[in-house]
């Protein structure tokens, strides 16, 4: 018997419907959160005279989770890297889970 893990996908908001078709050709259901980053990247805003940063220390993102068995989490996670392509900086994160309870 495989041990249950929540893997969450942190994405740019516009990388997430890949990420949400990925994890369905996988047959896996997803939640999908609305957050905000308060990482190092700064938010791009146009103006008449070009683009230029914003001081902005939120910047939205999604995060996507799904409940995934053990003995799948490298070829869900090899599967969501290569709907994301090499120049996404995702983050996919791994937590273990004590208790599952369908219903």
């Amino acid at each position: 018997m495989s041990t249950m893990k929540r893997l969450a996908v942190l994405v740019k908001n516009e990388k997430a419907d890949v990420v949400i078709v990925s994890l369905r050709e996988l047959d896996l259901d997803a939640i999908i959160y609305d957050v905000k980053s308060a990482g190092k990247e700064k938010e791009k805003a146009r103006s008449r005279g070009g683009s230029s940063g914003v001081g902005s220390t939120h910047i939205p993102r999604k995060i996507i989770a799904t409940i995934v068995e053990s003995d799948r989490i490298k070829d869900v996670s090899a599967a969501i890297k290569k709907a994301l392509g090499d120049e996404s900086k995702g983050v996919i994160i791994i937590s273990p889970i004590d208790d599952f309870i369908p219903f």
